[in-house]
Order: C-alpha cells, then structure tokens, then sequence
C-alpha cells in the first residue's frame, strides 16, 4: 500500500529536490480532528511525513512489515497509531492515484515537463479518502502583484529592487493564497491576483500601515511589499490585527 500526506502537492514550494527536512505549521496546534488523534498518531505522523520527503511526490510504502522496520514501531503502534492517521485523512491510499504516473525521469527536461503537466491532490473536508484532483496551481505573477501593490497603495514605498528574498516571500504567500482559493474551485492566476488586489485594498485602510498613525517616537511606520509578505506580518494583516482602530 502506498500513502501520500494529505495536501502534500499543495505545500511543496522546491520542484525537483529532495528536501532533508520536513516544515511544521503551527496551525497544526489548532487543528481539533489532529489534537483528537491518539497520542501514539501523533507522535507517528512526523516521522511519517519524513518517510514521504525522501520521494519526489510524497509517496512511501504504508504497508505494516515496512512501517515496523523503518520506524521500528511495533504491530501493536501500527494499529493504535498509523490506522488512525488514514482512517481521519492525514495520510492518504495514494496506489491508485499514482498507478498511471510515471515513475522514472529519463533526463531533468523530462522532470520538468512532468512536473508542469501533474495535477494536485486535496483530501477533501468530509473525510473521505478519494483524493480529489483539482488544476495545478498557477504560477506565481510576480511582476502583476506588484503592479498591483503599486496601483493599490500609491503612497506607500516602490519597489525598485525585486531580489530573490523578496520574490521567496512573494512565491511562497501566493502558493498559500492558491491552495485555500482551490479547495473550493479550479482557479486560473486571474483569481488569484483579484485576492491580491483585496488583500492591498484592505491594507489600504490600516491606518497604521499606510503611515496616519504616529508612534511613541513621534514617528509614523509606513510598510513596503517585503514586509507585507512576510509570514509573520501577513498572518497579522489577513487576521486583522493592524485595523480596529489602527
């Protein structure tokens, strides 16, 4: 039996590379079917998301002789501690999904082609085990989400210089725009950039944000793209954290 990890296509940011580690969300605290999970699931489920990192698309050998060796868990944890994790949907029965994928790239340009054609599976929310195939993400648009940061936010700093720590950010916050945007519909880049321009509309109306609001210093903050897109600080503007009486 082969197991994939629920919405693994929709977080991988690195195409062709095998990562030696894996990335924890915090959201994961906040997860009520997770947190319910037996202590023996989770403390099984990250070891089984490494197992998934060692493969270009997230496939492993679920089967119980394998899990046993690799993990060096018991039959008993395999019952009280892996079933859970597929029967609740963490971990998905990825044999018939990847039976019709090839396998085997016979050169890099071949890899590339096939990255651009696969599609991206989601464990939908009621459970069910079918993977749901939806588009593949759209690339990110850099040179429109500026230009819409631009029209959008006039008074606040241009950006002349567009590194790749800034387009990091940029890629790695659209790809999580897109994903959530997916789970509802199949989406085109269109979508995507009419979330972006929102998302500036509304910073638009921070006045903390946008530099109406002197601080302790006398001083007003104006924000620039990099720090909107920054994980941090984006969690706290989609939260609503600088609006309020901001």
């Amino acid at each position: 039996m082969l197991l994939i990890p629920k919405n693994w296509a929709v977080f991988q940011h690195y195409k062709n590379r095998l990562p030696p580690w894996i990335k924890l969300h915090r959201e994961l605290l906040n997860d009520r079917v997770y947190m319910s999970l037996p202590l023996a699931s989770k403390a099984i489920a990250p070891l089984m998301w490494l197992l998934a990192s060692e493969s270009k698309n997230g496939s492993f050998d679920g089967s119980l002789d394998e899990l046993v060796f690799r993990l060096h868990i018991t039959e008993k944890d395999y019952r009280d501690g892996v079933k859970p994790l597929i029967d609740k949907g963490f971990f998905i029965d990825a044999s018939k999904t990847l039976a019709n994928s090839k396998q085997v790239a016979t050169s890099e340009r071949e890899a590339e082609r096939e990255a651009e054609t696969e599609k991206t599976y989601i464990c939908p929310p009621n459970g069910e085990l079918d993977p749901v195939p939806i588009k593949k993400l759209p690339e990110c648009d850099h040179k429109n989400v500026i230009k819409l940061y631009h029209q959008n936010l006039p008074t606040m700093r241009r950006v002349e210089v567009w590194n790749e720590t800034r387009a990091g950010y940029l890629r790695q916050r659209w790809r999580e725009v897109a994903a959530e945007l997916a789970q509802e519909k199949a989406i085109e880049s269109g979508d995507v950039l009419n979330w972006w321009a929102e998302f500036f509309q509304s910073v638009g109306k921070s006045r903390f944000l946008t530099g109406r609001v002197n601080g302790k210093d006398g001083r007003a903050f104006v924000a620039d793209l990099e720090w909107l897109i920054k994980p941090s600080n984006f969690a706290k503007i989609v939260e609503g954290k600088y609006h309020g009486n901001h």
